[in-house]
């Protein structure tokens, strides 16, 4: 029996003993992604059945709404004692996603020195480093020597996050430098701490943008980010894990913008949001784009007598279409993730869009020609003359061809354009760039597409628009 099916038979047959089994026998983490799949009276008897050490595993691997709604329907003797177990900055996240009538119950559930930091970190937005960092680390002086340095963590290691990064402080609490638990395990008892630290100093301010310490975390290969004041004063640590769950939200937000949704996410997940909560990130953008699509219409409009008399045109319409749309997105994704990694900036707009100017050009020549020589050979071997003549108005097939590969060129080299363009121009205005990336740009080159393949058959072919 699967893992999930086991524990829904355990609460089904109100069967504790075999549900605190089957958890002791999982990784929180797994028994966290079972409690995910349970309904609301399963979940609030799973929390009832199981002992409290359980729960407070469980409850760190849970995202924050989750973890609020298994906290919320217990005790407060339990509440309190999970509470205390979890990291402060989870700590934090549950406080935030709990009830407005529930949070102040839950700081007061607190420990003095828990409560001194969830405070901390309730005072910075949750999308900054100081939102992100955790309090829980372990700090030495320059001028204490190793043994004294061991000592010292003993107090402190059931309280630290992480010990294979301590940092090295003065008495303002300001960073000097770090040193590594094997540093202090493979050298003399006798040695000084000055003399085996590294004076490293890179820290981030905490009201900086958690994606731009998720950047130093890569650039720098961090296991940890130290996370300071205006004063330069510590305040908490970033950790590597931490920094998973920051790209995991970057990447989705960056995602969910190239695909014209907005709004803030809900953590519960796609199937446990609500369906007025998916609505209402949808709905006005893709209203715009469709209002804006019907300028696509008006340009078939404005050229409907030039669609009649050659109607061969319309065949190639959507292949016009669609292509500039597919180039115009590969060029932003480029553009945005080449952006994204720091390999270059706004400043760099004229040699960026260059290139890709000239990657246009070529693409489009190529496909120009592969289409027209193409279509050629297919119209010549697959139409009757009789019927060709009706769908070019008597002219001359090779010219139409060549109107096609010549629109599909320039549409092709303007689509990498626009879309190399329009995201740098975005981030040169403080905006996302994120925000014009495929749905914006893909009906912009459409209707671009087509003044583009039109305005080329009115003038190769002599014939007015209406």
């Amino acid at each position: 029996m699967k893992i999930p099916e086991a524990i829904e038979t355990a609460i089904a047959n109100g069967d504790e003993s075999r549900l605190q089994e089957i958890c002791d026998g999982l990784h929180p983490a797994d028994a966290a992604a079972a409690f995910t799949t349970l309904d609301e009276n399963q979940q609030l008897r799973f929390a009832q059945y199981l002992n409290t050490e359980a729960l407070s595993l469980i409850a760190g691997f849970l995202p924050a709404p989750e973890s609020a709604d298994l906290i919320a329907g217990l005790e407060k003797e339990v509440q309190s004692a999970i509470l205390e177990s979890l990291p402060d900055d989870i700590v934090t996240d549950v406080i935030q996603e709990a009830d407005e009538n529930q949070r102040q119950t839950y700081v007061e559930l607190l420990s003095k020195e828990k409560k001194g930091a969830a405070e901390t970190l309730l005072g910075y937005p949750e999308d900054s480093a100081g939102g992100r960092m955790t309090t829980a680390f372990a700090t030495l002086r320059e001028d204490m020597t190793i043994r004294q340095a061991i000592e010292a963590l003993e107090t402190t290691k059931e309280d630290a996050e992480i010990l294979a990064r301590i940092y090295v402080v003065d008495e303002e609490y300001r960073i000097l430098g770090k040193v590594r638990l094997r540093d202090l395990t493979f050298n003399s008892r006798s040695t000084e701490i000055k003399d085996v630290m590294d004076d490293e100093k890179l820290a981030i301010r905490a009201q900086a943008d958690q994606e731009e310490a998720l950047k130093m975390m890569l650039k720098y290969d961090m296991l940890a980010l130290p996370v300071i004041d205006t004063e330069n004063r510590l305040l908490g640590i970033i950790t590597h894990d931490d920094a998973l769950e920051i790209q995991e939200e970057e990447s989705t937000e960056d995602l969910e913008k190239a695909a014209a949704i907005f709004g803030e996410r809900d953590e519960e997940g796609y199937l446990k949001s609500p369906v007025l909560s998916h609505f209402k990130r949808r709905a006005l953008w893709v209203f715009f784009l469709a209002i804006v699509a019907i300028l696509s219409g008006l340009v078939i409009f404005h050229y409907e007598n030039l669609l009649e008399r050659v109607f061969i045109l319309a065949v190639y319409m959507p292949m016009i279409v669609a292509t500039g749309g597919n180039t115009g997105a590969q060029a932003a994704t480029m553009v945005i993730r080449a952006m994204s990694l720091g390999e270059f900036t706004p400043s760099e707009f004229l040699r960026v869009v260059w290139k890709e100017l000239r990657i246009g050009l070529a693409l489009g020549a190529l496909l120009g020609v592969l289409i027209g020589l193409g279509s050629w050979i297919l119209i010549k071997t697959f139409i009757s003359s009789e019927t060709l003549v009706i769908m070019t108005d008597n002219h001359e097939l090779t010219r139409l061809v060549a109107i096609v590969g010549i629109a599909l060129t320039i549409q092709v080299a303007a689509s990498t354009f626009i879309g190399a363009a329009l995201p740098m121009l975005a981030r040169a205005c403080k905006l996302d760039p994120a925000v014009v990336a495929s749905p914006a740009i893909t009906t912009i080159v459409d209707v671009l597409g087509l003044l583009i393949y039109f305005s080329i058959a009115t003038a190769m072919l002599g014939l007015g628009p209406g």
